[in-house]
């Protein structure tokens, strides 16, 4: 039988404010929902607790019953309060509360050493689109993602979720402008930009030091990012006028990624 603690009026308090990209940011903790985004959390040391609906379905108990998450400490909730702190409204009821990693992770912490690729999101404002880019370049291999100042924030609750937990693993660097840009291109990084009408992305030779800019999907990228960047455009067929960000960032991503990698099993290979 599963052993919980009802949630405290004051835990509840904490958890209702999350809602708050300022809260979030100033108590630097996240509500955490999605089994992998869960399991992320754990494995990364970030879950702090878990909190299950009274309503929860078998799914819910059987999820926190499983490894690794026997013994992390659970609290019972009133499925009257759990659903407004949920965005998944058919899920299994159980839903986590984690640390949010370094807030901002300046841009000097990051691994830099080549080959190393970033991605850079310049006004990307759905949450949703914001994670589903952290989860790519993560599975990609990308060394972190830079954000710049009106780009929604990542933990948000369908940020986390739709990172399938990398928000937890990636270095994520937060209000990132021209001058981190700068700082980066002086020490031998190449930015490109996601751009309509750019060179086709499949002969485009990446510098083993990338930046991958993607904007907002009506606006593009910023004017300042294209005075410095190489734009790359993906063909389109037919009368096909433009890709979904999430889906134009991973095609070039995974180009950028395939060709980094190649050039450095050239040069291992090169010097066996």
């Amino acid at each position: 039988m599963l052993e919980t603690t009802p949630l405290s009026r004051e835990k509840l308090r904490v958890l209702r404010s999350l809602d708050s990209v300022k809260i979030r940011n100033r108590r630097g903790i996240c509500l955490v929902e999605g089994e992998r985004s869960l399991r992320e959390a754990f494995l990364t040391g970030n879950l702090l607790y878990l909190v299950i609906s009274d309503q929860s379905t078998g799914r819910g108990e059987d999820l926190i019953g499983k490894q690794p998450y026997h013994g992390e400490p659970c609290y019972s909730l009133a499925h009257s309060f759990f659903k407004d702190l949920t965005g998944v409204k058919t899920g299994p009821g159980v839903l986590g509360v984690a640390r949010i990693p370094q807030d901002g992770h300046p841009v000097a912490f990051l691994d830099l050493r080549p080959p190393a690729a970033l991605c850079f999101l310049d006004g990307v404002r759905e949450p949703g689109n914001v994670g589903a880019l952290v989860r790519t370049a993560w599975a990609l291999g990308f060394r972190g993602v830079l954000m710049g100042k009106e780009t929604a924030d990542p933990f948000s609750g369908k940020g986390v979720r739709s990172s399938a937990g990398g928000v937890f693993h990636l270095p994520l660097c937060r209000r990132v402008g021209l001058e981190e840009i700068d700082e980066l291109m002086s020490g031998g990084y190449t930015l490109y930009a996601a751009q309509k009408g750019g060179e086709d992305y499949r002969k485009v030779k990446y510098s083993e030091r990338s930046i991958l800019a993607l904007g907002n999907e009506a606006a593009g990228v910023s004017p300042w990012v294209l005075r410095s960047a190489h734009p790359v455009g993906i063909p389109m067929a037919g009368k096909a006028d433009s890709l979904n960000v999430v889906v134009a960032g991973g095609i070039i991503a995974a180009e950028i990624a395939a060709m980094i990698r190649q050039g450095d099993k050239g040069k291992r290979g090169h010097g066996d």
